[in-house]
This record gives C-alpha cells, structure tokens and sequence, in this order.
C-alpha cells in the first residue's frame, strides 16, 4: 500500500509537501500553473471544466524523489495513480479549490472524473474533468471561475508567458461551444492590505482561510443571447 505524501492541512500546500519543511522565500510558498477547458454538450450548455495544474518544480522533484525512495513492490505509474487519487480525494474536501458562478450566482459541482498524474519534463502534472451538478444553458450568460488555495500558501496562476504578464492562448479554451462564445482572463487586483498581509507571513505560516481569493484570478466564459 503507499503512503500517503500529503499533510493536508494548509490549503494546496498538502498537494506537495511531501512531510517536508517549508521552503524559505517570500509568501507564497510555491506556485501552480493552471490551464482550463470549458466542456460543452451538444445541447450547447456548459458540462464541464477540464482543468490541467502544473506543480513548480522544486515540489514536483521533492514529490518525485520521494516517490522513487518507495520499496514496496510498485511501479512508477501505480504510484502516480494512487498519487492522483489522494490528489482527488483531498481536492474534494475543499471544492476542488474551484468556485463556480453564473451572471454572480453560485454554481454547484459535480464528482471529479478522469483524473491523470504524470510528470512532463521537470513538472509533476495533475489534470481532470470537473463536471458541473448540472449542465448550464449559456446563451446570454456569463460563468465566471476561480481556482485558488484558501490560505495562499500556494500561487495558483494560468499559464502565462516568461513575464507572467499574458496569459497564454491555452490558458482558457472551449470545446464543443456555440458560435460566438469567448474567454477572458482577469487578473487579480488585490488591496495593498491583503498584499502586505501576505508578505508579513513566516515562511512557516498561511494566510486567514480566505486570503488566497484575494489573489486569484478569474476566468470568464460568455456566449451571446
């Protein structure tokens, strides 16, 4: 049987840890490059996010390591499954560290599905299909998203390019969507009190349980009336 590899009790933080100590630079501690899907079904409603994290690499090669210390007669992609369903479980208990609106109103989720680990040159990779409760008509609508660890122990951004300030083509995507439906990325703009809140942090501690939504940032998919 593995291990488990988390603490989870410190938002994300429990996604990489590994039982380790914190690194020691400024709040936050570690970041995660996130990638979403917007899923369509052919009734032109919005089913699905598909959302792909990027772990950075100083975590991804402590998980790594730890995982090739194991003796306990499985394979690297026995591990990487088991990693991916503890991953799954623990999201499930915050979720999915993903907030759903639609035109400002809540949006319920569904089970995670189709969950994939796997390590792409120094990255440790996690992706998976987040359904919505239901499907939601989207003509005239607009639903927004934020993937963020509460306590911003952990940075989660979309993929942006070297300076980080554009996100990339790939960062918010549609499949299967109606004619004229777009994608926007807004980046966060957090008052200058939560900005010092975060940097005053030890390298020890995370943030009051709502911090990290004061640093994400919010995916917007509208299709027109």
């Amino acid at each position: 049987m593995i291990r488990s590899f988390y603490r989870w009790g410190s938002g994300l933080l429990a996604l990489v840890a590994v039982g380790l100590s914190s690194p020691a630079f400024a709040h936050p501690h570690g970041w995660v490059d996130i990638s979403v899907e917007g899923v369509f079904d052919e009734a032109g409603r919005l089913a699905a996010l598909r959302q792909q994290w990027r772990m950075d690499p100083f975590y991804s090669q402590v998980v790594m390591e730890e995982m090739s210390s194991l003796d306990d007669g499985t394979t690297m992609p026995e591990r990487l499954d088991a990693l991916g369903v503890e991953i799954r479980n623990n999201l499930a208990t915050q979720d999915n560290l993903t907030t759903i609106t639609l035109d400002g109103a809540p949006v319920a989720q569904g089970e995670v599905r189709n969950t994939n680990t796997e390590v792409r040159g120094d990255r440790l990779v996690f992706s998976f299909v987040l359904p919505l409760a239901s499907p939601v008509p989207m003509a005239g609508h607009e639903l927004d998203y934020r993937i963020f660890d509460p306590t911003y122990y952990i940075e989660m951004v979309h993929e942006a390019n070297a300076d980080g300030s554009e996100p990339l083509p790939g960062a918010l995507t549609l499949a299967g969507a109606p004619a004229g439906c777009s994608t926007h990325i807004v980046k966060a703009d957090p008052d200058p009190s939560k900005v010092m809140e975060a940097a005053m942090l030890d390298k020890t501690e995370s943030g009051e349980p709502n911090l990290g939504r004061f640093f994400a940032e919010t995916g917007e998919i509208r299709c027109p009336a």
